[in-house]
C-alpha cells in the first residue's frame, strides 16, 4: 500500500469538501479519482464497501466514508485528517455566509446559482449510482434487494426500514449462502 502524508490526505479531502455539493451521495466520483486512480490508496471495490458501510452509521455520509478511507490510508490520524479536511470547507462556508444569507437569497442571481447546483448534484448522484451498480447489483440476490428497495421507496417506506431490512437480508445471505473471499478461494 502506498504511504501518503497526513497533510496530503487532508489536502485531498479539503479539495473534495470544496466541491462536495449534494453531500455524501456525490463524494464517490471524487474519491474514485483521488484515492483509487491517482493515489492508489484503495481499490474501487474497497471504496464502495466503505461507502455502503458509511450508510449504516449515524452522521454525514461524506464524513463517514472519509473517515473509513482516511483510516485505510493512515490509520486513526488519517481518519481524523480526512474528516477534518472534508468538513472544513463546509464549516468555513457556512460561517462566512451565515450573517448575510437571508439578505442575499432573494436575489435572482443567487436563486439561479442554487438551481444550477441542483442540476449538478443530480448528475453527481446519477454517476454515483452507476459506480455503485457495478459492485453492488451483480447476481439474482442483489437484483432482488435492488427491486425490493425501489418498491419500498416508491411506497414511501422509511429509508431506515429499507437499510435495516437490506442488512438483515445480507446477513441471511451470508449464513444461508456463504460467499468465499479471495483468500479462502486461494487456500482451496
Amino acid at each position: 500500500m502506498k504511504k501518503i502524508s497526513l497533510l496530503k490526505l487532508f489536502w485531498i479531502f479539503f479539495k473534495i469538501g470544496l466541491v462536495l455539493f449534494g453531500g455524501g451521495y456525490a463524494i464517490l466520483p471524487f474519491l474514485k479519482a483521488e484515492m483509487v486512480e491517482k493515489e492508489n490508496i484503495c481499490t474501487m471495490e474497497e471504496l464502495t464497501d466503505y461507502y455502503a458501510l458509511s450508510q449504516c452509521f449515524p452522521g454525514l455520509v461524506a464524513g463517514n466514508v472519509s473517515m473509513l478511507t482516511g483510516y485505510k490510508a493512515r490509520g486513526v490520524l488519517g481518519a481524523f485528517s480526512a474528516v477534518f479536511g472534508v468538513c472544513l470547507p463546509a464549516f468555513l462556508s457556512i460561517a462566512a455566509i451565515f450573517a448575510f444569507l437571508s439578505a442575499i437569497t432573494h436575489f435572482s442571481v443567487v436563486q439561479n446559482i442554487f438551481h444550477v447546483l441542483d442540476i449538478a448534484v443530480c448528475i453527481l448522484i446519477v454517476l454515483t449510482v452507476l459506480e455503485l451498480w457495478e459492485f453492488s447489483v451483480y447476481d439474482k440476490f442483489t437484483t432482488f434487494i435492488f427491486i425490493y428497495a425501489i418498491v419500498l421507496s416508491i411506497f414511501h417506506i422509511s429509508p431506515f426500514i429499507v437499510v435495516i431490512t437490506a442488512g438483515i437480508l445480507g446477513l441471511f445471505r451470508h449464513f444461508a449462502f456463504p460467499k468465499k473471499n479471495e483468500k479462502e478461494k486461494a487456500d482451496e
